[in-house]
């Protein structure tokens, strides 16, 4: 009968203009000889449209129902029932794409009205909808893209889960999820890199995920003392590359010299880094960026994870915080190597204390393991986070970071007559609010408050003779930041193609430097080099993205050193252009200043460990006002190609830096005051080049460097010579293989040798020669003699070339679904046990006859070194 009265109205079709709806169901039923029953209360504000006309009933009606909020039901036959659609229970999810975390207080809003819910602390929302039919629901969260979908598409049988993305203000709309394994890519230009340590897979060398160790696995980034903080990118010094820990400064980032990270792995969830630009809201840094965050989720659930090494242990806890107050997160860290020496221990104490002495007859003297010397390390860590969502657009948070390292070390040997004393302590605390405001789609507000307080003693005693104290060689250092530091930041996206951030920062720094020296063999010293001051800076970085190939970035940083009285502008450009769909051309040119820099120990380390005293840039108080501690330029440019398949990637990135403003005193020649602060000027040039194949259950990866770096120091050598850090071929060559729970690694690392110089001479002189001759017969016999190292050409020479061989493997138990599970993990650095000498220091000294002589100390890297971890989740 339906489809009969159709057939006969095909001549008569129905068209209808912002007529009302009770109206159009009259005309349908004179015209198809049909019956509609309905509510007149709920369709008298209902009007319909049909600017063509129809004349297939079923269409018709489908156009009619659709310009409404009403459902329509067809009882039987030619009889009808419009009628408002019945309510619709929803059970909704909301998580992070990338991590499948949930997201508490996540927002849920009915496109078009003002009615809305927020989600809860495990990320759900649950509501009935009382008129589903052609409801919108649209879902934010701050620092994620909106999410939109139709209600009719979601089944309420069952829980529907949303998956937000993180919003893509910096990053262009894809990234290299694995530009070495699982858990460490970069950005599509391989320009910054994200470590993830709780998702990384196994690392040669390895037993637990440390992360300033696994940061050196991307090329271009070396530790030429072999340390985990010890990072040099690119040729430049440690001091060079800023490191931050939720926003807040650190500059005590590893104990026993440097060999243990001072960030407790289970407490990271990532680590960023930069090394073909240091980003323009951070200044103070010339070489690189460090940016770590610890995990903290708010969605009320209570984690706990503990691990233990052969030289520390740890606890992690992520817990509610009262009710509805967000999350806390807690790690604690401590050693135990004070009570209980380990084979780990040991391997690190003979490469730290372990040496050969030569005098001008041969070896002299070896100190080699740990029986030759007794030392006693203790260290302890602290990581704080809560973090507080009062809404779907505002985070807050408060961190802190505290770090303790207390050091004593005793050699004594009477029939050699060595009797040497150390102490070595550091305090490190850091404390930051933040809190971040999404204004609007377009708009973000972060703004950051910081303090950090660095303190540094050390106390050297060489005991000469028990009775004369005035024979003793005493040497006693402090060193001391404080650092309070204001960020605010807006992130302002003009358009879908261009993209602004701008913002304020200050510094707030009290640097103080005491240096005190007693010497026998040459004149007593007390140095003093303190300084404060503020620092200002304004920042902005523009990016502009007309089409998905190209990406052009300016930016700038002008920054007042109060301590100088100067002003400075930082420049920075990058040029980006996806030449085809999976190979990226990139470019970048920049000029960075630093103002808080480090000078390195001459003549008496102990250790192979350089101890660095940090300064800020400032001016003496001679009349010409001759910058005692100049400020660091470094100009930079970049230039590279990235080729990025399902397997293969390739990274090439070429860089030339010109650096203004290094110091005599950190090339290593034991300068006397006079010469320890001239300035000088550094050219490094070279390329990285990492290539990675992954299949399957491989991944294997091929990284070399070429690094040339030469120094002018104009005032004291003729001629340009090879910096402290020129290491120039790094050849490193790794492969991992998972199967099932197990993971296993292999790690070859080659490197040409450090720089050396040849052995010095002896010159002797007296009190007199540098004193004004007012008298006319001085008498040379009441002068005390003065002993000096005259070096030859610097850095002429190299040591013997680094082999290092390095395994791993890991296995995990348990799973996601059981309450108990864990992983066990066992490391050796320098499987073949290969005898890696890492410098020569010269010192004047009593040789095996009782002279005055030239002593030559050999000092070695890490030999066979096994370690081995233990990890549980609960």
């Amino acid at each position: 009968m339906f489809s009969l009265n159709t057939q006969a109205q095909d001549n008569k079709p129905y068209s209808a203009n912002n007529r009302s709806l009770k109206q159009v169901l009259n005309d349908l039923e004179k015209q198809f000889t049909i019956y509609f029953s309905y509510n007149p209360d709920e369709i008298k504000n209902e009007r319909i449209t049909l600017s063509q006309g129809y004349n297939d009933l079923s269409e018709l009606l489908g156009q009619i129902i659709d310009q409404t909020s009403l459902e329509l039901e067809k009882i039987k036959d030619q009889f009808y029932v419009v009628k408002r659609p019945a309510s619709k229970f929803l059970d909704i999810k909301i998580s992070d794409d990338e991590t499948g975390n949930p997201l508490p207080y996540a927002t849920l809003r009915l496109q078009g009205t003002a009615l809305g819910q927020v989600a809860g602390l495990d990320g759900t929302i649950k509501l009935v909808l009382q008129n589903p039919k052609s409801a919108i629901l649209e879902i934010s969260y701050l620092g994620f893209q909106d999410f939109t979908i139709d209600v009719t598409e979601i089944d309420s049988k069952q829980q529907f889960e949303v998956k937000l993305k993180p919003t893509p203000i910096e990053l262009t709309d894809f990234e290299i999820k694995e530009y070495i394994n699982v858990g460490i890519g970069s950005d599509p230009k391989a320009n910054s890199f994200r470590i993830l340590p709780q998702q990384m897979e196994i690392l040669p060398g390895l037993s637990e995920r440390d992360v300033l160790l696994s940061a050196q696995i991307i090329s271009g980034l070396t530790s030429n003392d072999e340390s985990a903080s010890g990072i040099n990118v690119r040729g430049s010094a440690p001091d060079n590359t800023l490191l931050y820990w939720n926003d807040i400064p650190v500059y005590h980032t590893a104990h026993y010299f440097g060999n243990v990270s001072s960030f407790i792995p289970s407490a990271i969830g990532s680590l960023d880094v930069y090394k073909n630009y240091v980003p323009v809201r951070y200044g103070g840094a010339t070489a690189g960026l460090i940016s770590i965050s610890s995990r903290n989720q708010i969605n009320g659930e209570t984690k706990a994870e503990a691990s233990v090494n052969m030289t520390h242990a740890d606890v992690y806890a992520k817990l509610p915080f009262k009710q509805d107050m967000g999350s806390l997160m807690i790690a604690l860290r401590r050693s135990y190597n004070d009570a209980i020496p380990t084979w780990t221990y040991n391997s690190y104490s003979t490469k730290l204390f372990g040496s050969e002495t030569r005098d001008a007859q041969g070896l002299y003297q070896v100190t080699e393991d740990e029986n030759d010397f007794d030392n006693n390390l203790s260290f302890y860590d602290v990581n704080l986070k809560w973090d507080y969502q009062p809404n779907s657009r505002s985070l807050l948070t408060a961190s802190i970071v505290n770090s303790s390292s207390d050091f004593n070390y005793r050699e004594q040997d009477e029939i050699e007559e060595i009797n040497i004393e150390q102490r070595h302590k550091i305090q490190s605390f850091g404390f930051n609010l933040g809190y971040g405001h999404r204004i609007n789609d377009n708009n973000s507000l972060k703004a950051s408050l910081s303090y950090s307080n660095y303190d540094m003693e050390y106390a050297f005693t060489n005991l000469r003779d028990d009775l004369l104290e005035e024979d003793n060689d005493e040497i006693a250092r402090s060193n001391s930041i404080r650092n309070i530091e204001l960020r605010l930041a807006n992130s302002w996206r003009v358009n879908n193609n261009n993209m602004l951030e701008y913002g304020y920062q200050l510094n707030q720094f009290t640097v103080d430097n005491v240096i005190s020296e007693t010497e026998f063999f040459e004149e007593d010293a007390v140095t003093d080099i303190g300084s404060e001051g503020l620092v200002n800076s304004l920042f902005f970085d523009f990016n502009h993205r007309p089409n998905d190939k190209l990406e052009a970035v300016l930016s700038g940083r002008l920054t007042h050193v109060g301590t100088l009285g100067e002003a400075y502008f930082s420049p920075q450009a990058k040029f980006n252009y996806n030449l085809k769909s999976n190979l990226i051309f990139k470019s970048s040119v920049g000029i960075y200043h630093q103002y808080l820099s480090t000078i390195q120990e001459s003549e008496f380390t102990l250790s192979n460990a350089v101890e660095r005293h940090w300064l800020l840039s400032d001016l003496n108080d001679d009349e010409d006002e001759i910058t005692t501690v100049p400020i660091i330029i470094n100009r930079q440019a970049t230039l590279g190609l990235v080729y990025n398949n399902s397997s293969w990637l390739v990274d090439l990135d070429l860089y030339v830096k010109d650096i203004d403003g290094i110091l005599a005193v950190n090339q290593g020649f034991g300068f006397e005051n006079d010469q320890a602060f001239e300035p000088g000027f550094e050219l490094i040039q070279g390329f990285d080049l990492t290539i990675r194949k992954r299949w399957k259950y491989f991944r294997s990866w091929l990284s070399y460097n070429f690094q040339d770096s030469q120094v002018e120091l104009n005032s004291i050598f003729d001629n340009p010579f090879p910096s402290t850090f020129n290491i120039r071929h790094q050849l490193r060559l790794s492969t991992t293989y998972n199967w099932k729970n197990w993971e296993f690694s292999l790690g070859y690392i080659f490197k040409t040798g450090l720089p050396t110089t040849a052995t010095p001479t002896l010159t002797v002189s007296t009190e007199s020669d540098d004193d004004d001759d007012d008298d006319d017969d001085p008498d040379p016999s009441d002068d005390d003699l003065i002993y000096d190292l005259e070096f030859a050409t610097p850095n002429a020479l190299r040591l013997p070339n680094y082999h290092r061989l390095d395994l791993s493997v890991w296995h995990k138990f348990g799973n996601d679904n059981t309450k108990f599970r864990g992983e066990v993990g066992l490391s050796i650095i320098n499987l073949l046990n290969r005898r890696n000498t890492f410098n020569t220091a010269y010192s004047v000294d009593f040789d095996r006859d009782d002279q005055i002589s030239v002593l030559e100390r050999t000092k070695f890297f890490l030999g066979f070194t096994p370690n081995l971890s233990f990890r549980v989740w609960f």
